[in-house]
């Protein structure tokens, strides 16, 4: 770290290091961290969590120990989860191996990486320690840090340094056996403030202690700036923290020193070359590495970063703001242009947002983030804003770029903007040329979802192409705006099934190959879906694996999900377990593949999950969010909240909540039940199915009659008979004395489909796996059940006891049990 020692910071300079001071009431509880497996440090910024876990493991883990200290940041999460693995893997490298295959953890591989972390094994005594563990959180699933929590490493310590978790966490690890140290913990009483101020040479009498108390709330990183006003005044300041901290450190910076901090405070880390770019120098000035030597900006030598406290940021961005607002620009825009210049485009787009640098945020190439969140936001949200409030001689400026907002704006739902810069880009354009080719194709989605339409404009762009490719329309954009089934986006019309299959495959022949491959397999994709709910499994198989094909190669993952999920209900028909299984475990591989930290994507995982879950009776294991309904919390393209719609829906109903679910039905706006023919087949049989539940026989026969309308003239049988079971002979009835044509049809596949249900679950129940348990969990449980005891898994699965123990808490936990004789009746 060059320099960083030469001088001390400009309100301490000549004195001794400060000592570490930590309480009896904390001592005793670091002195437990060796006898538990794992640990939370938890508390606010400024309590001295990472310094009491550095000190303890120096001072009291003997020098053959190993000791591997990961810090996160303030990064992309798969970024930070990569690195984590690595360090696993200097611990345990086959662990590192499937966490790193399994990626960062999502509704499907989430599984998978909880048991690599269980299955971390190693030689000697070893501690991992995950400072700010907060930075990693952001996509994180609690139940990974509850595997952090039950790791089988006998001889393992896992501590997780962090602020607060927020209430999911807390949720996770509540009633796990670890170590918990909160902020009651490091903080500090009276006693405590004099013994510290002793060590350092200032003593006080217990009611100045008292005092003092009374001044900081015992807040370690207040105690000390207090004990530097004390040093110098001889009493103690009764200011805020932050104005202690402006007098005791800010006030006492060079003007050239404060300007520094303030062009760095947009950054929670920075490294060296990053902010000699900011100062324009080839070497940092000895004012800079003055100011950096402060304690309150610690310098992490493994990342070769420095890394500000909260606190200093705080007041950094305070003192910003009070320097007006064309500073509080020039330091953002600064910030912003060294993320452009070093490639990270979402870092610079994030800076630009905050204060509307529209010119800047059009110039990059924005592209890749039109799916993804900044800062928070969904892109389509930034996108509206700059519709809205960039000036128009900006935007006309940038053509490429307003045709990627109109674009992301689209798939957002929002229509009439994105057709308001489709007419203002057309008043400006060139009639020929590639943006006007651009201009063509985007115009094609004034015509979504009718391919017919839309083929004409896509043919016109592929002229004006000439052999070029899209800049606009990339393959990683969400197909069909995220929704995996086709039919709910594409049959419009009852009785059009077949036309509506042949005109999206004419518009996907012309379309595809002008945005490298986006949208291919979707029309064999729609034709397995058309075959499978007229009960043609062969043709449906064949459809489904050209869909799988045509989009894995393309790395369509929308499409791959709809293909594999297709294959799960035709393994549920077939009653074919392993197939099932087989469906499962490529959707664990699609979803492994695709972009994982996509806010488009991760709520479809979600979504079919939690479709597989209701098709087989086990509602209760579908994401929180489905249950609860909670769509507003979470950024949702418009087909992914109405197929989350339904799954939320069919929980209520399986739960018995027909009031909820018949109030939520009937909230549902008519212009999303009538989207499309099969979207209002799929409200009318759910309305039926709500009033027989209600006992309204009678209006349930008026929506069965009316559902029956919507799929019957293209020979939708299927969905009628995997229904009909809970109708109570009501579609028995409909078909035999309006559709006697179809009734042998329907019975057929009525009988081929209750068996193929009734063997898959009973199958299932018996031998295969719940989707929420690993496979280890699962042989363990089955085992548990089974009246064996702990010893004796261990004897046969060739594991330790330890290892069962900590597979069998997370069974419970997941469950949602207390003991072992209640297993049975979970794993049915």
């Amino acid at each position: 770290m060059p320099g960083k020692q030469k001088q001390k910071s400009a309100y301490n300079r000549g004195t001794p290091a400060e000592p570490h001071y930590f309480s009896d009431r904390l001592r005793r509880k670091l002195d437990q961290l060796r006898a538990f497996p794992a640990a939370v440090v938890e508390a606010p910024s400024g309590y001295g969590k990472t310094t009491a876990v550095r000190d303890y493991l120096k001072a009291h883990v003997h020098r053959n120990a190993g000791i591997h200290w990961f810090s996160a940041v303030d990064e992309a999460p798969g970024a930070g989860f990569g690195r984590l693995c690595r360090e696993i893997g200097k611990i345990d490298a086959r662990a590192e191996e499937r966490l790193l295959q399994a990626g960062f953890p999502n509704a499907f591989t989430l599984g998978e990486a909880c048991d690599a972390i269980r299955s971390i094994t190693c030689e000697r005594e070893t501690w991992l320690v995950i400072d700010n563990f907060q930075c990693l959180c952001p996509g994180l699933s609690p139940a990974f840090l509850s595997a952090l929590l039950e790791h089988g490493g006998e001889k393992l310590h896992v501590v997780v340094v962090t602020r607060p978790l927020g209430r999911d966490m807390r949720t996770a690890v509540a009633g796990h056996a670890f170590l918990h140290i909160t902020a009651a913990d490091l903080r500090l009483e009276a006693e405590d403030i004099r013994r510290y101020y002793a060590m350092a040479g200032a003593a006080l009498t217990t009611p100045e202690a008292e005092t003092l108390l009374r001044h900081t709330g015992g807040w370690i990183i207040a105690v000390y700036l207090q004990l530097c006003a004390f040093r110098e005044t001889g009493i103690f300041s009764d200011t805020a923290v932050q104005t202690l901290l402006e007098q005791l450190l800010w006030n006492r910076l060079s003007g050239e020193q404060q300007n520094f901090i303030l062009r760095i405070s947009p950054f929670e880390s920075v490294t060296t070359r990053q902010m000699c770019a900011l100062l324009g120098h080839d070497e940092l000035p000895e004012y800079a590495l003055e100011a950096l030597s402060s304690p309150l900006i610690r310098y992490d030598s493994a990342l070769r970063r420095y890394e500000p406290h909260a606190v200093l940021l705080d007041l950094a961005a305070r003192k910003r703001a009070e320097r007006g607002a064309a500073f509080e620009r020039a330091c953002l825009l600064d910030a912003g242009d060294l993320c452009r210049d070093d490639g990270a485009t979402s870092a610079a787009f994030g800076f630009y947002t905050r204060i509307r640098a529209y010119e800047r945020m059009l110039a990059l190439d924005f592209s890749p983030l039109l799916f993804s969140e900044i800062e928070g936001r969904p892109f389509s949200a930034i996108a509206l804003e700059i519709a809205e409030r960039c000036p128009i001689q900006t935007r006309r400026a940038q053509p490429l770029s307003m045709l990627r907002l109109a674009w992301a704006l689209k798939a957002a739902g929002w229509d009439a903007v994105f057709e308001t810069i489709l007419e203002d880009l057309d008043a400006s354009l060139e009639k020929d040329g590639l943006l006007r080719a651009e201009w063509w194709l985007l115009s094609a989605y004034r015509h979504y979802p009718r391919p017919s339409e839309m083929l004409p404009m896509a043919q016109e762009a592929a002229r004006l192409f000439g052999g070029g490719r899209s800049r606009v329309i990339l393959p990683q954009a969400p197909w069909a705006f995220a929704s995996y089934f086709q039919l709910s986006e594409f049959h419009l019309q009852a009785g059009s099934a077949e036309q509506e299959a042949a005109a999206l495959e004419a518009f996907i022949a012309v379309y595809s190959p002008l945005t490298n491959g986006h949208g291919s397999g979707a029309d064999a994709l729609l034709r397995a879906e058309i075959a499978y709910c007229r009960g043609d499994m062969a043709d449906a198989e064949i459809f489904a694996h050209k869909a799988a094909f045509l989009s894995e190669s393309a790395s369509q993952h929308i499409i791959r999900l709809g293909a594999v999920k297709i294959l799960a209900d035709i393994a549920l028909v077939k009653a074919d377990s392993a197939g099932w299984q087989q469906a499962l475990a490529a959707l664990e591989q699609a979803a492994s593949a695709a972009g994982r930290n996509d806010f488009a994507l991760q709520p479809v995982l979600d979504v079919i999950r939690g479709a597989m879950l209701t098709e087989l009776q086990k509602p209760e294991r579908i994401a929180h969010w489905l249950k609860q309904g909670d769509f507003a919390s979470r950024p949702l393209l418009p087909p992914v909240r109405n197929n989350a719609l339904y799954v939320h829906v069919m929980y209520l109903l399986h739960r018995g909540d027909l009031a909820r679910f018949l109030g939520t039905q009937g909230a549902i706006p008519a212009e999303v039940v009538n989207k499309t023919a099969f979207s209002a087949f799929i409200f009318m049989l759910l309305m039926c199915i709500g009033h027989m539940f209600a006992g309204d026989r009678a209006r349930a026969a008026e929506f069965l009659e009316q559902a029956a309308a919507k799929a019957l003239p293209d020979g939708f049988i299927l969905p009628l008979a995997s229904s009909s079971w809970l109708l109570q002979g009501l579609v028995e009835d409909l078909m035999e004395k309006q559709h006697p044509q179809l009734s042998d049809a329907f019975r057929a596949l009525k009988t081929r489909f209750g068996s193929g249900w009734e063997t898959l679950r009973n199958t299932l129940s018996e031998d295969e796996l719940p989707l929420d348990l690993t496979g280890r969990e699962r042989e363990i449980a089955v085992l548990a059940a089974q009246g064996l005891r702990n010893s004796e898994i261990a004897a046969r699965l060739h594991v330790t006891e330890s290892t069962v123990r900590t597979h069998l808490r997370a069974i419970f936990q997941k469950l949602d049990i207390d003991r072992r004789a209640k297993l049975a009746d979970k794993l049915k």
